[in-house]
């Protein structure tokens, strides 16, 4: 049986996050055997214990932490490991000087271009570490492999995509979701939905301005948000909606468990991000057959424009809303997206697809 040592050094809940408990879970029940290394508690950790996972919690702070290296290198010894699976470009980059050291393996995984960001420090040494430590480095987007390849140091063969997986038959609609009653909405009241937690790249200030441009236009819609978010980041979102005079159509939900009720419940699924990678609520609104509208951000590369979503031609309220707004009127034009958007989602983005391609890399 081999070891594997599943590292990320954040608490979720989030996509990379859930990708890392995706394949922890699938190594525990499998011919591995899964151990967990993370940063604290939280829903990670959580998670981890419920999945009955045996978890490592080790701190990370500082920008290169040589005594959290020694940790990493004493924890491959003692539990034996045979390879590394690693998320986000901390980690990949500890992992990778650990492997190099003990000759073990590491897969190493980035899930958005703020891992590789051209003005990241230390930039090429980390690169340096990638590149003789890690057996394979993952892209979760072919545009995050174009990217990496672009990059000095790193070499083709080492890289390739990976896209995430969900599990498909958790997203099919059901018939009498409840967030609508939760929110005393009618089955005639236009409910647009976002999900992620409260980020600076998800840019939430521009989802309640396309709310406002719209009311604008006379399109009553709601906005509801799944996803967490502190004091500091959820107060200027609640001081722009007191502003704009949207206190009764936004609504900020939280962390949301159960995600199948929240997308069944929308008419459609925007995103405003700034930047994306493979973000998993895209592809389980596209398995929930549901029209979607989202700014360039990344994910052009998973929808295409006016085939399986509707891609703005900039990051402005007025332009997104435009789409919003020609899905409405073009009822035809909306099925048809949402049905194109389910069907790749379950030929290209189950779970299983997702594992196999991992394994290969395991073996």
């Amino acid at each position: 049986m081999k070891n594997i040592l599943h590292v990320i050094d954040t608490t979720g809940p989030g996509g990379a996050e859930t990708v890392f408990l995706q394949l922890a879970g699938a190594t525990s029940n499998s011919s591995f055997n899964s151990i967990a290394l993370i940063r604290g508690p939280g829903w990670v950790k959580d998670q981890l214990h419920e999945m009955g996972i045996q978890t490592i919690v080790l701190d990370c702070k500082g920008s290169f932490n040589l005594g959290y290296l020694r940790q990493v290198i004493r924890i491959l010894r003692k539990h034996d490991i045979d390879l590394i699976q690693s998320h986000l470009l901390g980690s990949n980059v500890y992992c990778s000087i650990a492997g190099l050291i003990k000759r073990i393996p590491v897969v190493a995984t980035f899930h958005g271009e703020v891992d590789i960001s051209p003005k990241e420090r230390f930039k090429l040494l980390k690169l340096a570490a990638l590149s003789l430590g890690a057996k394979q480095i993952v892209a979760v987007t072919t545009r995050i492999e174009n990217i990496l390849l672009s990059m000095p140091l790193l070499s083709a063969s080492q890289i390739t995509t990976v896209q995430n997986g969900i599990d498909l038959s958790q997203y099919s609609k059901m018939t009498k979701p409840n967030l609508r009653t939760t929110l005393k909405l009618d089955s005639n009241t236009l409910l647009i939905g976002a999900v992620g937690n409260i980020r600076k790249p998800k840019n939430y200030p521009l989802a309640i301005d396309v709310i406002q441009a719209l009311h604008t236009k006379n399109y009553r819609c709601h906005l509801a948000v799944a996803g967490q978010g502190n004091d500091k980041q959820m107060t200027p979102l609640l001081e722009q909606v007191e502003r704009l005079g949207l206190q009764t159509y936004v609504h900020f939900m939280g962390f949301t468990k159960d995600i199948r009720d929240f997308l069944s419940s929308l008419d459609l699924f925007l995103m405003t991000s700034s930047s994306e990678g493979h973000p998993l609520a895209l592809t389980q609104a596209m398995a929930n057959e549901l029209p979607i509208v989202s700014t360039p951000s990344g994910v052009e590369g998973i929808v295409s424009d006016n085939v399986s979503g509707c891609i703005s031609s900039s990051h402005s309220a007025a332009d997104v809303a435009t789409c919003i707004i020609e899905l409405i009127e073009n009822k035809e034009k909306a099925q048809y997206i949402a049905k194109n958007a389910a069907e790749q989602a379950f030929e290209s983005y189950s779970i299983e697809k997702m594992l196999n391609r991992y394994f290969e890399y395991y073996v």
